[in-house]
């Protein structure tokens, strides 16, 4: 009579001379399978049955070096090229801020004063002012709105959509009347029970955000190339070319194929950026302590050394064992 231990014996040969023959595809497949139902034996089993093969591979120290300085250098294109749109993204946002406080101020000169908005944003708007735009939005942003629109028929521009075709869809107008009114900074001079007597405006935050931006963008900028050139031996676009983003699409035929015009980052991007920004850099120290007191802050103990920063950057990539390639 055959043993429970003899059974298991021959069924263990029989699997291992089926697992034997299987390419490394199907082997795979069935690990999968197995790895699935938690059936550790039969995985021990794909394993001990698979082929042994030896190998001659290029020294490995090379080849984990061009692994690790590809990962670095994608890191750094990623993190400039974010960093630079979030420039432009910033930008615009302070210039929006600016563009609908001066049309209220242009508003208000066509209007002889009769209308008027105050430095909060409080807005005083005639009665006689038509309102096109119906009780689903704030009666002061409709008013306005009506009035943004029909100074708009005047501008030499059309809208891709116009309002008419913007069935569901927010009303352009609307928006902008919503923004122009809320562009301002917020009165809290009527707590008794709060420190501060008002919130920096909207458009005082985006030119911080700006500031902080362009910073963190100077220290990795410089704390890219002061890696590269210290560390590698290496100019800044050099590094960046290790791997090369992938060519921009033809896009004549569909103008809204392809990327959209933000240009590839390089040094010469990021040096003529900085520069282009010096004023907000040179600034960042004062804007700090500025903004601080307006919104009822400590204000920063210690000026903020950007070369420090950068250099500190670079060196915590080289430290993190790049040394060893």
């Amino acid at each position: 009579m055959t043993s429970i231990d003899d059974l298991k014996h021959d069924l263990k040969g029989v699997s291992d001379g089926v697992l034997s023959d299987l390419d490394t595809e199907e082997r795979l497949r069935v690990f999968i399978q197995e790895a699935a139902e938690d059936r550790e034996e039969r995985i021990e089993w794909l394993t001990e049955t698979a082929p042994t093969k030896q190998y001659e591979a290029t020294d490995l120290e090379y080849t984990d070096g061009i692994k690790r300085y590809s990962f670095l250098s994608l890191q750094a294109r990623h993190e400039l090229q974010t960093l630079y749109q979030a420039i432009t993204e910033r930008e615009a946002d302070r210039d929006r801020y600016m563009a609908v406080m001066l049309l209220n101020g242009a508003l208000e000169r066509l209007s002889q004063g009769h209308f008027t908005v105050d430095e909060y944003g409080n807005a005083e708007i005639p009665g006689s002012w038509p309102d096109d735009y119906g009780p689903q939005y704030a009666p002061q942003s409709s008013t306005l709105a009506t009035k943004f629109r029909e100074l708009w028929e005047d501008v030499p521009a059309e809208l891709l959509l116009e309002e008419g075709d913007r069935s569901g869809t927010t009303e352009v107008f609307t928006g902008l009347a919503a923004l122009a009114l809320t562009a301002y900074a917020e009165d809290y001079s009527g707590f008794d029970d709060l420190e501060i007597d008002r919130i920096p405006s909207p458009l005082a935050k985006a030119e911080m955000s700006l500031a902080k931006t362009l910073v963190e963008f100077y220290t990795r900028f410089h704390g890219w190339r002061i890696f590269a050139e210290k560390y590698l031996d290496v100019t800044l676009d050099e590094f960046l070319a290790i791997i090369r983003p992938p060519e921009a699409s033809d896009s004549a035929l569909d103008p809204f194929a392809g990327p959209h015009g933000v240009p590839a980052v390089d040094e010469e991007l990021c040096e003529n950026t900085l520069s282009y920004y010096r004023d907000y850099l040179e600034a960042y120290q004062s804007l700090r302590e500025e903004y601080a007191d307006r919104a009822g802050m400590e204000r920063p103990d210690a000026p903020l050394d950007l070369d420090d920063r950068a250099e500190a950057f670079a060196q915590a990539i080289g430290e993190a064992g790049v040394e060893r390639y």
